[in-house]
């Protein structure tokens, strides 16, 4: 089974902004009512670990699978060969800003048993959850 959905914001702050939002971990929670923290344990490369401790349930490793500085981070779990869930960012430039975009997707023979609640749970929050994300990057930064 393949699932995907995508949600899309626009930010009044440059890329580099909402990128350095999007990697402060500490403060997920002040955008993303569905994550109490994220932790990059490592550097910011392909195969690196990022641990997610979602706000209902317990912590979770994720992989990146794709990071292009400023654009795009990709990350990925996977269950076995039964299912695989993706998370991905893209920050694209616009004229006085940028547009967020944020996909989720699953895939494999048990995704849909395994993961689609909690996907389509995700896919639910993605437009909220970016709107905060564009205001917080627009806002000035905080200590």
């Amino acid at each position: 089974m393949r699932w995907e959905r995508t949600a899309e914001a626009t930010s009044a702050a440059p890329p580099d902004r909402v990128w350095a939002v999007l990697l402060d971990g500490r403060r997920w929670s002040l955008w993303n009512a569905g994550i109490s923290w994220m932790t990059l344990e490592g550097p910011l490369t392909p195969g690196a670990v990022v641990t997610m401790k979602p706000a209902r349930g317990p912590q979770t490793a994720l992989r990146i699978e794709v990071v292009e500085e400023a654009r795009v981070l990709g990350l990925v779990v996977t269950f076995g060969p039964v299912a695989t869930l993706r998370l991905g960012w893209e920050l694209a430039p616009v004229a006085g800003g940028t547009v967020i975009a944020q996909t989720i997707a699953i895939d494999g023979p048990l995704s849909g048993l395994l993961l689609l609640r909690a996907a389509e749970r995700i896919a639910d929050a993605m437009p909220a959850n970016l709107e905060r994300l564009a205001a917080r990057a627009a806002a000035p930064p905080q200590a």
